[in-house]
């Protein structure tokens, strides 16, 4: 991309942070009073809830003290670097290339780096560390910010309130279409440390954005256990179009707990595509709000798990208005001696007649000790609807390998090959500029590199 082209934020390295950590996040961003008073009370929240029982049915199968943090001090300072900030090689190869609209890398718990193109700045669209946004569009983010996943969510939810650093707001205005994708990269952390992020993304009427969201590079890492606390708020007005694609790769020494939450407006369209294959341990509650009249909500989701890697996630299609439409289709694949558990949740309120909902989760299991579980929940409060599910667990059809074998392909290429079919359909929907790097990712993690 022409240099032209690009606007880059500048950003300050910030001052050092005592010890406590209310304290320590005010002196290093000195947030406007109103956001203050919000973390205190998450905190607040964070330890005077108790940790969720192991009997409710989204924690049966992840006991939830693997996420919690002790005292009130668990976040660590962001480290203070050289005023030189270079993009990952990803980001450096798509904005050279004038593939993406925007790129954005948040590194050690900071918003490293930014940049958007020109024309995009003209039109009124913000791309910027969610600390200064606070303070240069109060309105706007007082507004939004903790409207969907507040301090009340949950126990995790909320010390992410209270603890993020390296916030991002992306807003765009009524009318404006987002042709490229903006893609953020948030590196892996250091061994020993806890991060929580926030994402707040606003979408006006009419408006569009491709947004891919990828986290950590898969690295080997120094052994030292690693926890990431993760909040993504998505706003879409009447009309309005947004393709989310996050990409789950942190390292195997990584505990990663996610929430995130789409309110979809009139006529609004939302398509997420969940890639995970990371972590060592990683629970994702996943849904979208379908408010407004015709609204629809589209997710497809991809688990590649092996070693002893554990997924939980949970989706959440909620009907609130009449005449919507979801559909979801999830498939994980697990080798060595890796679980996965789904649970998906379609809920369709007594007002909103004529909907329609679909949910599908595909489990394959290609070793003797790794282990699915897929939990469909159906919530239906009026007559007036077409909902169905469908789920299933199972190995490889041995007739589909011979069938292979017969034709000169050995036994290894042949596995290969029809995983390959397996998880295509899904990565097929990631936005281009993440789908042959990905590809060949969940490739090499299939032959157990």
């Amino acid at each position: 991309m022409p240099a032209a082209m690009i606007h880059e934020t500048p950003l300050t390295p910030p001052a050092a942070v005592p010890s406590q950590l209310l304290a320590g996040l005010d002196a290093l961003y000195h947030e406007p009073d109103w956001l203050a008073a919000h973390r205190r009370e998450a905190l607040a929240a964070y330890h005077d809830t108790p940790l969720p029982d192991r009997v409710t049915h989204l924690w049966r199968y992840t006991d939830p003290a693997v996420f919690a943090r002790d005292g009130d001090d668990p976040l660590p300072t962001p480290p203070i670097r050289g005023s030189v900030r270079e993009f990952p090689p990803v980001l450096t190869e798509a904005l050279r290339t004038d593939s993406l609209a925007a790129g954005i890398y948040v590194r050690d718990g900071l918003v490293w780096k930014i940049a958007l193109e020109e024309s995009l700045v003209a039109q009124g669209v913000l791309v910027m560390d969610l600390h200064a946004a606070a303070l240069e569009h109060s309105d706007l983010v007082r507004k939004h910010l903790g409207s969907l996943v507040g301090p009340a969510f949950g126990k995790y939810e909320a010390y992410a309130n209270a603890a993020w650093t390296g916030g991002l707001l992306i807003y765009v205005p009524r009318g404006v279409e987002i042709a490229k994708p903006i893609h953020i990269v948030t590196a892996q952390p250091g061994g020993g440390t806890v991060r929580a992020g926030r994402l707040l993304v606003i979408v006006e009427s009419q408006a569009a954005i491709t947004l891919i969201d990828e986290y950590g590079e898969g690295t080997n890492g120094d052994g030292a256990p690693v926890h990431t606390n993760m909040i993504v708020e998505m706003v879409i007005g009447p009309a309005g179009r947004v393709q989310y694609a996050p990409i789950q790769n942190w390292n195997k020494q990584t505990v990663s707990y996610s929430t995130q939450r789409a309110r979809l407006d009139t006529d609004a369209r939302l398509e997420t595509v969940l890639t995970a294959i990371g972590a060592h341990t990683s629970k994702v509650d996943c849904g979208a709000l379908l408010a407004g009249k015709g609204a629809e909500s589209n997710m497809f989701g991809l688990g590649i798990a092996d070693g002893r890697q554990h997924y939980d996630h949970h989706t959440v299609h909620h009907h609130l208005a009449g005449n919507t439409r979801s559909d979801l289709h999830f498939k994980v694949a697990l080798r060595d001696r890796a679980d996965s558990v789904y649970t998906g949740l379609i809920r369709i309120e007594d007002k909103a007649a004529y909907c329609e909902a679909y949910q599908e989760n595909r489990n394959l299991i290609l070793s003797p000790h790794a282990r699915a579980e897929t939990i469909p929940e159906l919530e239906i409060l009026n007559n007036e609807v077409r909902c169905t599910h469908g789920a299933t667990v199972g190995k490889i059809d041995p007739q589909e390998i011979f069938y292979l074998e017969s034709r000169g392909i050995d036994r290894t290429e042949a596995v290969r090959l029809i995983v390959a079919g397996f998880v295509g359909p899904i990565v097929d929907r990631l936005p281009a500029p993440a789908q042959g790097r990905l590809r060949d990712v969940i490739v090499r993690r299939l032959e157990g590199d």
